[in-house]
């Protein structure tokens, strides 16, 4: 069985289990912090443990994981062991534009960053992990895995589903959940509730909707579950931040439309070709003399 160490930063965890839940549906043994690490166990001597005994390590690339002191860490040590090896571990997966680490520049990487686009880099992927199967071999996740969210909806509520989609809103503040996550700064996780938990394709076009600055005072924000969590000064969400994120949920509800309208004329597609295929196939066997 292949085992495959999923290196990425807690910020992309939706893209990260619907990756390894896809993996897994093809006998995939991944190993994910979230589902191996148990209270009270050494990080980094678990984390060293697995790198160690998997076969290959998927770095998910993306501003928040370049940035991350222990992503860093987990493919330093990755790099380490291929290079005594000398073979090829560590494969990265690139979900946003972003500029590589200095040590991966020099490799072919999985392209994930177009949000309606999973199939073919996840085929690229399976090549580079050898596993040999086609695209049409690649099971179609169920309605519950294209809805899966960074946090579990509480009481098994459900996402939205994907053929009856209604447009995502912010509902109002979250006070409760807002904090300040240091101390020695003034930049508060402030918490907007929205409708409903959007599914992570939804949250993939979000971030990338956010991925660009527009003007000077521009935070970082991101999907915490049912909530967009904007980093910032709490004085400045009213001039600045409530306006752009409005702006963003609206493009996000767009695109995932356009994307579902894809998804529907994929299927009708496919759906046609498998017609005629059997009308040929009855044409050419009910024309037989026997």
């Amino acid at each position: 069985m292949t085992s495959v160490f999923l290196s990425h930063s807690s910020k992309d965890k939706a893209f990260t289990r619907k990756l390894a839940e896809r993996l897994r549906e093809l006998g995939v043994k991944v190993w994910i912090d979230e589902a191996e690490i148990n209270i009270g166990d050494s990080l980094q001597s678990k984390i060293a443990q697995a790198i160690e005994e998997t076969d290959y390590v998927a770095a998910v690339i993306s501003h928040n994981s370049v940035q991350s002191s222990w992503v860093q860490r987990e493919l330093q040590m990755a790099m380490s062991i291929e290079l005594e090896d000398r073979a090829v571990r560590v494969l990265p997966i690139l979900i946003e534009p972003c500029e590589l680490p200095a040590f991966l520049r020099d490799k072919l990487y999985a392209d994930f960053s177009d949000p309606s686009d999973f199939d073919a880099p996840f085929a690229r992927l399976l090549r580079a992990l050898h596993i040999d199967r086609s695209l049409t071999e690649i099971a179609t996740p169920p309605t519950s895995a294209l809805a899966e969210t960074r946090s579990e909806p509480p009481n098994g509520s459900l996402a939205p589903d994907l053929s009856g989609f209604v447009d995502i809103a912010i509902s109002g503040v979250d006070k409760a959940r807002t904090y300040n996550p240091d101390p020695a700064k003034v930049l508060f996780n402030v918490y907007f509730n929205l409708s409903t938990y959007p599914p992570s394709e939804w949250v993939e076009i979000f971030d990338a909707e956010r991925r660009f600055p527009r003007h000077t005072m521009w935070r970082k924000a991101w999907i915490d579950g049912d909530a967009v969590v904007v980093y910032c000064v709490p004085e400045e969400v009213k001039k600045y931040h409530l306006r752009d994120i409005q702006q963003d949920v609206t493009s996000a509800n767009s695109k995932y439309r356009e994307f579902l309208q894809r998804q529907d004329q994929r299927k009708a597609r496919e759906a046609a070709k498998e017609i005629q295929q059997r009308n040929n196939l009855n044409a050419a066997l009910d024309d037989l003399d026997i």
